[in-house]
């Protein structure tokens, strides 16, 4: 088995650094300062890279070949009809039995600037048939720390023949840096005019809806203390949020801002993809133990996962996330931080 290999991200400009592993290109680590120069972890995972490779929840993780769920692991392409195994209930979730997340990438270089490690990318080449997929599949996932303290990774994939890509990076985040705390002291500001409601196996209905006049209209902020609290048939029954919201505009641009009351410390995050799926952590409490020997319980963090909308194989109206020779996906991701 190839050896994980774990990076440390740091810049001599700044406070802010940052843990990388080849083990699914996952984000272990990510240390914010507060008001007070107190610099603390606010990202929720495991305490060691061991901890990270046993849970279940995706920690920081890279997730594909397709992120999120697809309806009953099929999808059809160019008159091809392909079965991806079911591993959430009867859907397909962020790459059914072969996800990347759970895989070891290689280490194909690394940014370093006056000495100091910046940057590294990683590289995962995925056979065709991978997990039911067409299509060999060439993917790099490049972690970069800037020297004003902002994190982004870039993904880029390319093929030898048409089939469907989603990543994402799953880091959860809760900016109070206390591993016994959760994100109901957060507030949450989302870019979004519309959301996807969802079944009750938490897979996008196909709708998409306007925010106005329901819980999702996050475009002024929510209290998620509050939000998680109501008796929403979107919520409640579904143990919180886990709902994609469709970013408004187009390019990279500031999709959100998370903001912890307590410790006043915010994460800004652009994107250039078409949605942002939210989700408040409602099953944390089936995962390994957490950062400081905390038991993780429900809603210890949140995550905020850049993609195209969930199940788009399926639905020809939302975005494609068809990929075709010749052609190349690319993904930004950029972090912000503040306080």
């Amino acid at each position: 088995m190839a050896q994980s290999h774990v990076i440390l991200l740091e810049s001599a400009q700044s406070p802010v650094r940052a843990v990388v592993t080849s083990h699914g290109a996952s984000i272990l680590k990510v240390e914010v300062p507060d008001a007070n120069g107190q610099l603390a972890d606010v990202v929720v995972g495991g305490n060691t890279l061991d901890d990270h490779k046993r849970n279940v929840a995706c920690f920081g993780a890279t997730c594909g070949r397709v992120a999120n769920r697809i309806r009953n692991g099929k999808f059809s392409l160019n008159g091809e009809d392909y079965q991806i195994a079911v591993n959430n209930g009867p859907n397909a979730l962020h790459g059914g039995d072969a996800p990347f997340g759970d895989r070891e990438w290689s280490v194909e270089s690394v940014i370093e600037i006056d000495g100091v490690c910046q940057g590294v990318t990683f590289l995962l080449e995925s056979p065709d048939g991978d997990g039911g997929f067409p299509g060999a599949l060439t993917v790099r996932a490049t972690y970069l720390l800037s020297d004003d303290g902002e994190l982004s990774v870039e993904y880029t994939a390319e093929t030898d023949r048409p089939t469907v890509v989603n990543l994402t990076n799953h880091v959860y985040w809760n900016l109070s840096g206390d591993p016994e705390s959760t994100v109901e002291s957060h507030d949450l500001k989302v870019s979004a005019s519309r959301y996807l409601p969802i079944d009750e196996d938490h897979l996008a209905t196909g709708e998409v809806l306007a925010v106005d006049g329901t819980p999702f209209d996050m475009r002024e902020g929510i209290d998620l203390g509050e939000t998680l609290a109501l008796d929403d048939p979107q919520i409640g029954p579904m143990r919180g949020l886990d709902h994609a919201m469709a970013i408004d505009g187009d390019g990279t641009r500031c999709a959100l801002r998370l903001t912890d009351r307590g410790t006043g410390r915010w994460m800004e995050m652009l994107t250039n993809q078409p949605a942002v799926h939210v989700y408040t952590g409602g099953y944390l409490d089936a995962t390994v133990p957490g950062k400081g020997g905390a038991e993780y319980r429900a809603y210890s963090g949140v995550a905020l996962e850049s993609e195209n909308f969930p199940d788009a194989p399926n639905h020809p109206e939302f975005p494609s996330a068809v990929l075709n020779p010749g052609e190349s996906y690319r993904h930004i991701i950029r972090w912000r931080f503040g306080c």
